[in-house]
């Protein structure tokens, strides 16, 4: 029970550095960057400011669901032979399925936390995508350790690793780093979080993450092995971190994520979502999608699927001053 707390404990700052960062710097350029084995090139792009409007439109009514689908954070859900795969940051990355998407079971790890020295020494942030020859990629973060002038330690140097599997539950990671970028806060701070990928129509894979408050894009034309940052997002907000895109059928988008009451990323924490017709310029949904159940406490990371009559939202959720996080769940007709 111990280790689960400190796990909990270090999963709160995850949350919480986002507005450290922001508070300590205004934003950094981001320069020119080459990685082993892949190049990988970052440039900094300027997207139209984003416009608001009224909570109208498609995926902005919400009903929550009763009870707790698993303990853990940061879900990412497949279905796979008709069944809920849910895969989550808790002992390392982690996997549960469910039949109904509602009572999961079968918890096991997937992926483990890297030795002292690997630069994967916390795994954290999972998102899953099928690739072309049948097999499973999934993008994770991997962060190193390191400790202030107090002994206490923190995250640093968070970048995006992948691990590959025929049937989504024995996983190999893979050789090198898929992607790095700098964060939005202290200058030369690598805070590359919370990756979500999606196919586009042309066939290209296109990763949303967070950089610290403030979140991007990057596109591959490889299956995930190399990206190329594509742009920084303008979502209105101070802080716009936790994204999950999903593709409609009428070919938009809508992108959920996560913010504060307070600008500096301190306060309560809900789920908002925005429109796009093409992925990157986004339109605000006015109000609050997904608000936490008791008072300051903190929703973090929606993950959204689509089902059979409708789409299920997985997200997390800490209460204020809480170090225990729950994965819930709510749903929309559409």
């Amino acid at each position: 029970m111990g280790k689960n707390i400190e796990i909990i404990i270090l999963l709160v700052a995850i949350i919480s550095i986002a507005a450290f960062f922001f508070y300590q710097q205004s934003n950094v350029t981001t320069n020119e960057i080459t990685t082993t084995p892949s190049s990988i090139t970052t440039s900094t792009s300027t997207s139209p400011t984003t416009a608001i409007t009224a909570q109208t439109g498609k995926l902005i009514k919400w009903s929550k669901e009763e009870g707790i689908r698993t303990s853990g954070v940061s879900p990412s859900a497949i279905i796979k032979d008709d069944e809920y795969w849910m895969y989550y940051t808790w002992d390392g990355i982690e996997l549960a399925t469910s039949t109904d998407g509602l009572n999961f079971a079968n918890r096991q790890n997937v992926v483990k936390n890297g030795p002292i020295g690997s630069e994967q020494e916390m795994v954290t942030n999972p998102t899953v995508f099928r690739l072309s020859d049948g097999r499973y990629r999934m993008i994770y973060e991997g962060s190193k350790w390191a400790e202030d002038e107090m002994g206490k330690r923190y995250q640093t140097d968070r970048k995006l690793y992948s691990a590959v599997s025929i049937d989504a539950k024995m996983w190999e990671k893979e050789w090198g780093v898929r992607f790095w970028d700098y964060g939005d806060g202290k200058p030369g701070e690598i805070f590359t979080s919370v990756p979500d990928v999606i196919k586009l129509p042309d066939g290209r894979l296109r990763m949303y993450y967070t950089r610290g408050a403030t979140s991007a894009t990057a596109l591959s034309s490889d299956e995930g092995l190399t990206w190329t940052k594509e742009t920084n997002l303008e979502l209105f907000r101070k802080v716009a971190i936790d994204l999950d895109i999903v593709l409609l059928d009428d070919g938009t988008y809508k992108l959920f994520f996560t913010t504060f009451a307070d600008e500096f990323g301190f306060g309560e924490q809900w789920v908002m979502s925005a429109s796009s017709t093409d992925g990157v310029n986004f339109v605000i949904d006015e109000g609050k999608l997904i608000e936490p159940n008791t008072s300051g406490g903190l929703v973090t990371d929606p993950d959204v699927i689509k089902i059979d009559n409708g789409y299920r939202m997985y997200y997390g959720e800490f209460k204020k001053d809480g170090y225990e996080s729950n994965i819930l769940s709510a749903f929309s007709s559409g």
